[in-house]
């Protein structure tokens, strides 16, 4: 069975076809337009789709798609894990979507999942499939616009590979307290998980994650797609309860 998935953010779509749990495509789309559609779906027969989106989904969706089963993912969807979310209105459904791929890429295992994109999101998730919440906190490129915007005289800086803990210049002063600052941060989130699940697999994806997981000391998997992974396990859970 061929699916697939459209996860519209912010800035970008991003379509992913698979077969079963295999990822046969990929793309990113900053305009997603009615043409992509069309080749992603004469190129592979479709057989279902899930949707994710933060705004509105384009009208051409299912005009183009009209004779392929579909699911609207958002907060009522079912899912195949507990979510212990106090407020699941209230929840990014990128985040759920990453808990769910978190018990397809190591079931039965206690796991937390890393996103460092525009925020940087931590998720916990039992090995019984129980979605416990997290935090949220800034990502890198919001802690660096922040500095810029909310000072008079620090300026926006770029992030380099290497930085270090003292610097002796004020530029090369911002871009450590942003990178290392961040690196700290991830670290305690890690030794916080670890203390309680020593046994418990931590995965990075989001953006940021080829910038971030050189410099993360603990044992950690990037994943890439890892949303588009849960949105399809998502979608195969509906397909089966039909």
């Amino acid at each position: 069975m061929k699916t697939l998935t459209i996860d519209i953010g912010n800035t970008l779509t991003k379509c992913t076809v698979f077969q079963n749990a295999e990822m046969l495509n990929f793309q990113a789309f900053e305009r997603f337009e009615e043409k992509h559609l069309y080749e992603i779906s004469n190129q592979f027969q479709l057989d279902a789709y899930i949707v994710s989106s933060v705004a509105n989904e384009p009208d051409f969706l299912h005009h183009v798609l009209n004779n392929v089963k579909y699911i609207k993912f958002n907060h009522q969807t079912p899912i195949p894990i507990i979510n212990q979310y106090e407020t699941p209105e209230t929840l990014g459904l990128d985040r759920l979507a990453l808990a769910v791929a978190a018990t397809k890429l190591a079931p039965k295992t206690d796991a937390l999942v890393i996103s460092a994109g525009t925020c940087i999101t931590y998720d916990f998730i039992t090995s019984k499939n129980v979605y416990l919440g997290g935090a949220i906190s800034p990502g890198l490129q919001m802690r660096a616009r922040a500095m810029n915007q909310f000072t008079e005289r620090l300026p926006l800086v770029d992030l380099p590979a290497e930085i270090n803990y003292c610097e002796t210049n004020s530029i090369a002063a911002i871009q450590s307290g942003i990178v290392k600052g961040t690196l700290d941060e991830i670290e305690a989130k890690i030794r916080f998980f670890l203390e309680k699940n020593p046994n418990g697999k931590i995965f990075l994806t989001g953006g940021d994650q080829n910038y971030l997981v050189n410099s993360i000391k603990n044992r950690t998997f990037a994943v890439c797609n890892m949303v588009s992974i849960g949105l399809n396990e998502i979608l195969n859970y509906n397909i089966k309860k039909t």
